[in-house]
């Protein structure tokens, strides 16, 4: 790979993710704050892969400070996400509601705050960082993506609904994140289409039973908001079963093996 395509996609997610900062600390848009953070995931998934593939090299380390600012801006948006579930369901009493409210307008404000600290954080960590992109290998670059599904193939073979399965997610989500730079040099076959479902169906699983542990204290008697929520979780969990068949070999075979369909 060449060295200045590392450089120019760096450079375009930074100043994706630095505009996105920029306008949530204006205007308190959330969907703003949202891209942020992916951008932030986007470039934690570039630096992973320059480390593991260049010995010697601490990109993450350095990309930390960013990753701090991450976590300040997850609290945020937690609340938020709260607030939209809760709001969906007709059953989650007032007052929880109403405490979420508050907690995401103090979060907020403060964040936004600091932002101009952040700002400043970023500009020096993005300097710090360009400096020391090094030149990856294509070899290179092949082995971690086989490693990394063979490692994922491994961890999926042995999960069992709980967070294990969320960490494998989170792994598919990095690999598909480099995949837009590294495929014109990826000498191996990458089923993106196919793990893009199963890191959804996954997120749908685990976005349930997030919900669900928040609404157990808050729900009412009767068809309360975490049976509908049980009800779905079976639905939600035959679809990630059936999709994880054949995970390795389907995750690297690109036209011989079929998508699965499931409704």
């Amino acid at each position: 790979m060449k060295k200045k395509d590392e450089k120019k996609y760096m450079e375009r997610e930074w100043h994706s993710m630095t505009h996105h900062l920029k306008d949530f600390i204006k205007t308190g848009n959330q969907e703003s704050l949202h891209h942020f953070r992916t951008g932030v995931k986007k470039l934690r998934a570039f630096f992973t892969l320059i480390e593991s593939t260049k010995k010697g090299h601490t990109s993450t380390k350095l990309f930390k400070p960013v990753r701090e600012i991450f976590k300040q801006a997850g609290h945020v948006r937690n609340a938020y996400m709260n607030i939209q579930l809760a709001k969906g369901q007709q059953v989650v009493q007032i007052d929880f509601i109403q405490g979420q409210e508050q907690s995401l307008k103090t979060l907020a404000e403060q964040f936004r705050a600091d932002g101009i600290q952040y700002l400043v954080t970023l500009h020096k960590v993005r300097r710090k960082l360009k400096e020391r992109i090094p030149k990856l290998k294509n070899l290179h670059i092949g082995l971690y993506y086989e490693h990394q599904l063979e490692t994922i193939a491994t961890g999926l073979q042995k999960h069992s609904f709980a967070e294990d399965l969320h960490t494998c997610r989170k792994q598919i989500k990095m690999l598909i994140y480099n995949y837009h730079l590294v495929k014109p040099n990826l000498d191996r076959a990458f089923n993106e289409d196919y793990l893009e479902q199963v890191q959804n169906a996954v997120g749908n699983w685990h976005d349930n039973s997030v919900t669900m542990e928040l609404f157990t204290a808050e729900a009412t008697d009767g068809e309360t908001a975490v049976a509908l929520l049980k009800k779905q979780a079976v639905q939600l969990k035959r679809r990630v079963t059936k999709l994880l068949k054949g995970f390795y070999d389907r995750a690297t075979t690109v036209t011989e093996l079929p998508l699965e369909q499931v409704s």
